[in-house]
């Protein structure tokens, strides 16, 4: 019966952004993929289609549940360093994650000269439906940390990897197969029954291989990240942080409040434990959020 209880927090788009900013607050991963933009992509991407395109040309670019934007941005900003102009389509299905996205483009219009910004409210899905037969081509396309959201995520890798032009990039960031969230997932099978299957970058590479992309046959990189979040209060009484982010772990609207107090405990025992978790001296606990980037370049016809 507490199954039928259970709500999937994406069935709640407003609680889904008032947890995640929760968990981007409490997560070392938000500042890194910001530095991650800075140190790493030139060389995992930038220069990638640098060789493959004239300086000349307009860079396509496809996020895919880019949220409000922090990296997103970032990413086409650094493109534009070595292109002419940049279009960069946004599907995002929050309506304030959006808000915030045209906020940021809006108050750093000079940095994002050259730069166009086509914000869509929509997932990838619903994307994909209004393309039909005839999708776009992009140059680069990214989705950070969205494809758990995706209703097939193999053959939504399959299709994002079909609209890259020849020579374009497919940059794709999910949790690691060693990370706290992963390792959740395994433990609690009750809660895949109410949100449906959870994935990590093996899945990733096991849908690139399965769709006539080995990985022999393409470029290809990956790139692992450590991170953590401090969870920390989701030990501490009545603490609604600590609710929020146990909200967000557990991809569960309310989870408190809507699971028996068994159910609940033995969850955020086991986000605390040394599977998921390291404990400091001072008492701060740091739930494991390690990441992986994949980048995936289709080949030029010779």
């Amino acid at each position: 019966m507490e199954k039928a209880k259970l709500k999937y927090i994406l069935d709640d788009l407003d609680h889904y952004t008032k947890s995640y900013h929760v968990f981007a607050k409490k997560s070392s991963k938000f500042t890194g993929l910001v530095k991650w933009v800075e140190d790493v992509f030139p060389k995992l991407v930038l220069d990638k289609l640098v060789e493959s395109f004239s300086a000349e040309t307009q860079i396509n670019v496809l996020g895919v549940g880019s949220g409000s934007g922090e990296m997103d941005s970032k990413m086409a900003a650094s493109i534009k360093t070595r292109f002419k102009s940049v279009r960069n389509v946004v599907v995002e299905p929050g309506e304030k994650q959006l808000e915030k996205y045209r906020s940021l483009v809006e108050s750093k219009k000079s940095e994002f000269e050259g730069i166009e910004f086509d914000l869509r409210q929509l997932g990838i899905d619903e994307y994909r439906a209004l393309e039909g037969n005839h999708s776009s081509k992009y140059h680069f396309i990214n989705a950070i940390q969205s494809l758990y959201y995706a209703d097939d995520f193999n053959d939504t890798i399959r299709y994002l990897y079909d609209c890259l032009e020849e020579g374009g990039i497919l940059l794709i960031t999910i949790i690691s197969d060693i990370s706290g969230s992963w390792r959740l997932w395994n433990h609690f099978p009750r809660l895949q029954d109410i949100i449906g299957p959870y994935f990590c970058v093996q899945h990733l590479r096991q849908g690139l291989s399965s769709h006539d992309i080995p990985f022999h046959d393409i470029p290809f990189d990956e790139n692992h990240q450590r991170a953590h979040v401090d969870i920390t209060s989701c030990f501490e009484k009545g603490s609604k942080e600590g609710k929020l982010l146990v909200d967000f772990i557990s991809q569960i609207v309310d989870f408190h409040g809507s699971a028996s107090p068994e159910f609940y405990k033995e969850v955020v025992d086991y986000i605390g434990s040394e599977e998921c978790s390291e404990r400091k001296e001072d008492g701060t606990i740091l739930y494991n959020n390690d990441w992986d980037a994949v980048v995936a370049q289709k080949p030029i016809s010779k």
